[in-house]
């Protein structure tokens, strides 16, 4: 059987897109066309990225490639560091950008499925607790990445154009009653999740009061220390 040499493997590596000459030198190497120990590193590294795809341990990975467990720990080492991004504060505008298209798309999504005749109340209801859910959790994020403030208020921002302005808690909890009157109107039952949903909103709310309140009595106690 003819074996294919170091170079061979590694124009075979480079051949053609992607996986798909990986996937090729992988196929000759299992077939035996190809010694995995004559492969290049930056092929066997190829390799390891690849099969790490598919759930391969690192004993696995060495048994194919025919080398030590502690080479294959180093080609991962390697690959991560060639994967690093290093730190720019683009990078973190481009992606909440991006955080905030996807769950505008996630919320335009659920209600078209949720505003369609054919759907049930329950299918209604379920739909606009989890365009409450994208939206919190999108604040959420978007506090912890400081483009909002921390503190549980009525939130009013165009978030960089794309969702445009958040509910506040008077507007969420009128739509919740409007899906109660929808559930009455059909069957008269009220799914068990609308009292949840309707809950936890006046739970926040009172805690939006809360920290409002909290943060006026600050500033007045403040402002009596400067007067002093």
């Amino acid at each position: 059987m003819t074996r294919q040499s170091s170079s061979d493997s590694s124009e075979l590596a480079q051949s053609g897109n992607g996986d798909t000459g990986t996937l090729a030198l992988l196929r000759k190497i299992e077939l035996g066309t190809v010694e995995a120990k004559a492969i290049s590193v930056s092929d066997r590294r190829q390799l390891v990225a690849f099969l790490i795809g598919d759930g391969y341990s690192t004993a696995e990975l060495a048994q194919v490639l025919k080398v030590a467990d502690r080479t294959i720990e180093r080609d991962k080492k390697a690959i991560r560091e060639s994967n690093a991004i290093v730190r720019d504060p683009k990078l973190v505008g481009e992606m909440v950008g991006r955080l905030i298209g996807e769950a505008e798309l996630s919320i335009q999504r659920i209600r078209k499925v949720s505003r369609d005749k054919k759907a049930s109340p329950a299918v209604r209801i379920d739909g606009e607790q989890r365009c409450f859910q994208i939206y919190t959790d999108l604040i959420r994020s978007l506090q912890r990445l400081g483009y909002l403030p921390t503190a549980a208020q009525k939130v009013e921002a165009d978030l960089t154009h794309h969702v445009g302005e958040v509910p506040d808690f008077q507007v969420m909890h009128a739509e919740v009653q409007r899906i109660k009157q929808i559930c009455q109107d059909s069957d008269g039952e009220v799914p068990p999740d609308v009292a949840v949903l309707e809950s936890q909103i006046v739970q926040a709310g009172l805690a939006s009061r809360v920290d409002e309140l909290s943060a006026r009595v600050e500033r007045e106690d403040e402002k009596g220390d400067d007067d002093e």
